[in-house]
């Protein structure tokens, strides 16, 4: 059994976790055991596609969703067919670890080699997202997102972090209400249209992004659907009144508020609309976003549907 490692290598205290790393699969008997880190942005994507294509039973995330992203793209753009791909894994070691929520894994790697040794292994979704009209594709495990939430995305690329990752974001969110314009925005499925001006959208398999915030209560990861949260002509008062809905998990109940279902959306916009993936910046839209149902196999527990604090 062929085991590989990705690790966020620039994440501070990554040189304690390895230590840790180490000792528990030493002591489960692990053998065929490789960790490898990253130095750069996007060379998880790198060596997850050469890990792929070089053959391993498992391969393991270290770090936080947008570690988890590259990984997944990198065995997307792999040469070996879907049939060879290796299990996915992930320890949470990242700043918001909004996946983990949703699939409950912990960071603690004793736990995620129990999973190991009991084979816990299920199929979840993969989100696909399709930039027009240059064909670029993306890969996503949690949660896309257009509006507000890209220029988020982008502002945090450019923070300190000093503050720590949930007082970074909201103060990003804040700072986004002031200066963001709303861009009008259009989208349908075979089933619905919706059309209007939007302040965030989310395109969902998980439920939280943004540091644990239940944007989608109702995504699945391997229910075959997206679960869309479209939030329109909203104010900051809106926001901060139904923050404590968000962090519980509960649906936001308002006019501009609206929750549907897709396994396709198509995505467009005159005013030049950004999207982000999994919390990485993709480009902007027009997209079409689709479901890979049970694309891809990923040591967790059986998924529940537990609030996101749990």
């Amino acid at each position: 059994m062929k085991i590989i490692f990705i690790i966020h290598g620039r994440k501070r205290g990554v040189n304690q976790l390895l230590t840790r790393l180490h000792k528990t699969c030493g002591e489960a008997g692990l053998q065929q055991v490789w960790f490898l880190s990253t130095l750069r942005p996007k060379h998880a994507v790198e060596l997850a596609r050469q890990a792929v294509e070089n053959g391993c039973d498992y391969l393991m995330a270290v770090g936080g969703d947008g570690t988890l992203n590259e990984v997944v793209n990198g065995m997307m753009q792999s040469k070996v067919p879907a049939s060879a791909y290796p299990v996915l894994g992930l320890l949470p070691f990242g700043s918001g670890n909004d996946f983990a929520r949703s699939a409950g894994l912990t960071a603690h790697p004793d736990r995620l080699l129990g999973l190991l040794k009991t084979r816990s292994i299920h199929r979840i979704d993969l989100g696909k997202v399709v930039l027009e009209p240059t064909g670029e594709t993306r890969f996503f495990v949690n949660i896309a997102g257009l509006g507000l939430g890209p220029e988020v995305v982008r502002g945090m690329e450019q923070a300190s972090g000093r503050l720590g990752p949930q007082l970074t974001y909201f103060t990003h969110i804040l700072k986004g209400f002031f200066s963001y314009t709303k861009k009008h925005v259009r989208c349908s499925s075979g089933t619905w249209q919706w059309e209007g001006p939007l302040l965030q959208m989310a395109v969902a398999k998980g439920r939280c992004f943004g540091n644990g915030l239940c944007i989608a209560p109702d995504a699945r990861l391997a229910d075959g659907h997206f679960q869309l949260a479209l939030f329109g002509n909203l104010i900051l008062w809106d926001y901060l009144k139904n923050l404590g809905n968000l962090k519980k998990g509960q649906p936001v109940l308002h006019p501009q508020v609206t929750y549907l279902k897709a396994r396709e959306v198509r995505v467009e916009s005159p005013d030049g609309c950004g999207i982000e993936a999994d919390g990485e910046y993709v480009g902007q839209a027009p997209a079409i976003f689709s479901i890979l149902p049970g694309a891809i196999r990923f040591l967790m527990p059986q998924e529940t549907p537990t609030s996101p604090r749990d």
